[in-house]
């Protein structure tokens, strides 16, 4: 049954909000914390879908909305290529990109994808960014994918006025 933008299902992963038709990447969050704390999703390009997981809800998470995001390099610890969220430079440490060693601890407020997944979080993580990769068309430097993120870790803040909030407190830290 459709309504209202969602698709009922028994399955509560298959329930899902559809996104903006100019989204190339789904995102969500299951609800699910891991007892190590990092919290479980699932990423989706058209039909092909990855698990993922967050450094947890004490750490800064990406805000329910649409994006845009830019293939690049990472340039802080591993240089790794990754997706890059690129809204504002407030955000723009956030990113989509592997889990050195499938390890929650290396994901510090960013999102990893994985092959499969159980409790403790993803596993086949580097061949899971390939596989994303893939599916976009490969990887080329600086281009531009749009990602709909459906919900929070918690709470109701919008993309927007998480920008608003972050750009306020780097303008503060600049002042200060």
């Amino acid at each position: 049954m459709e309504a209202r933008g969602f698709v009922e299902n028994s399955d509560p992963m298959a329930s899902t909000y559809i996104p903006p038709a100019a989204c190339d990447i789904q995102f969500r969050r299951t609800g699910i914390v891991n007892p190590n704390g990092s919290v479980a999703g699932e990423l989706r390009i058209r039909e092909q879908k990855w698990p993922t997981m967050e450094r947890g809800v004490d750490y800064t998470f990406v805000r329910k909305g649409t994006y845009t995001l830019l293939m690049c390099t990472k340039i802080s610890g591993r240089p790794v290529n990754c997706l890059c969220f690129s809204d504002s430079p407030a955000i723009s440490s956030h990113l989509i990109h592997d889990a050195k060693n499938d390890d929650y601890k290396q994901i510090t407020g960013c999102i990893a994808p994985g092959r499969g997944a159980d409790r403790d979080g993803v596993h086949g993580s580097a061949d899971a960014m390939l596989d994303i990769f893939a599916a976009l068309g490969g990887f080329f430097m600086w281009k531009k994918v749009a990602i709909f993120v459906e919900n929070n870790i918690r709470g109701d803040e919008t993309k927007d006025e998480w920008i608003r909030r972050r750009e306020a407190e780097a303008r503060q830290r600049l002042a200060g």
